[in-house]
């Protein structure tokens, strides 16, 4: 007697509550959390850049009874930023919407696509920016033994001391500058490596909090935030066999002095002018908008994200980049 099989009493259909799609979680973006983010009205401007050794001095002299005091001044220069916009389209056709059964959502995956596409090219931008040798006044490299000059003992080397290796330029750049670093931005590896260093590792022991975070390696180093990077990017083109690495270099460390906010006659190391005035009132913090155009034509709807902005080292003396901190 014949009988229907199960698979003939059910169509497959998609799982409405579950779906995989790998979407990188905006936390592991760094672009946005070290330098103060500037928002400028127009494209391109000048802003001011003060000599500090002007400000160092110490002037003071006596003032000769009815004589005029001693006099000070100081010198200025500017430099131009320049707001670059880039842009990426994903288009909707109609049949496509119409035709996507649950969980799947075309304009959901389409906003995905570019808004994740946006933030590692602005990863990528801060880390050619900032994160390499070449850039800060002072680059040191970690070497696997008998350091000198400009180099320092690789943090996973038996014997190194990273506190005191930072602890060093802290001072230094405070003596030099006025303003002590703040942050610490570790690549992928090195932040493993100083979780398990020996020295860490006896400095916390006693602490009530067994795991180190970077809640906890920002007390050990002295600086207000430790921003570890963990965005990753796909190099392979279309149609390739996948290749992806992280963005930002996982053996290299910079440390900086970044202000707090964006504030006139306010050194940072660094600042990112985000072109706000390119959609008044439309653009997010970063420069960017979103819009969704209709192409009658194609009967499709047209995504489109666009981000404006220009990453600047504004005083290359409040940083300094460890190259090559462990092996």
């Amino acid at each position: 007697m014949p009988q229907p099989t199960p698979a003939q009493m059910h169509v497959d259909r998609y799982l409405t509550n579950l779906s995989v799609a790998f979407v990188q979680q905006s936390r592991n973006f760094v672009a946005d959390k070290v330098f103060p983010v500037v928002p400028v009205a127009k494209q391109s401007d000048l802003y001011p850049v003060y000599d500090r050794g002007y400000f160092f001095r110490d002037e003071m002299r006596p003032r000769p009874l009815g004589g005029e005091a001693a006099k000070a001044g100081y010198k200025v220069t500017n430099q131009r930023y320049h707001c670059e916009e880039f842009a990426l389209a994903h288009t909707i056709d109609d049949r496509v919407r119409a035709n996507a059964d649950q969980p799947l959502n075309p304009d959901r995956a389409g906003m995905r696509l570019l808004t994740t596409q946006a933030m590692i090219h602005r990863d990528r931008d801060w880390s050619s920016k900032y994160f390499k040798t070449g850039v800060w006044t002072t680059d040191l490299t970690g070497v696997a033994s008998n350091p000198t000059g400009n180099q320092f003992l690789q943090f996973d080397q038996s014997g190194s001391d990273p506190i005191g290796v930072v602890d060093a330029e802290k001072d230094r750049i405070a003596e030099t500058t006025g303003y002590e670093p703040n942050v610490l931005v570790i690549g992928r590896k090195v932040y493993r490596t100083l979780r398990n260093h020996p020295d860490i590792i006896d400095r916390v022991k006693y602490t009530q909090r067994g795991v180190i975070d970077t809640e906890i390696l920002a007390s050990l180093f002295g600086v207000e935030r430790v921003v570890v990077p963990g965005s990753v990017q796909n190099t392979a083109v279309e149609g390739a066999a996948d290749n992806f690495s992280f963005i930002v270099a996982s053996d290299d460390m910079l440390l900086v002095y970044a202000a707090p906010e964006p504030a006139l006659e306010q050194p940072s190391g660094g600042y990112i002018f985000a072109w706000t005035g390119l959609i008044p009132g439309e653009t997010n913090a970063f420069g960017g908008v979103i819009q969704r155009m209709r192409d009658e034509k194609a009967h499709s709807d047209h995504l489109e994200i666009r981000v404006a902005y220009d990453m600047h080292v504004v005083a290359p003396d409040l940083g300094v980049f460890f190259d090559s901190c462990v092996a």
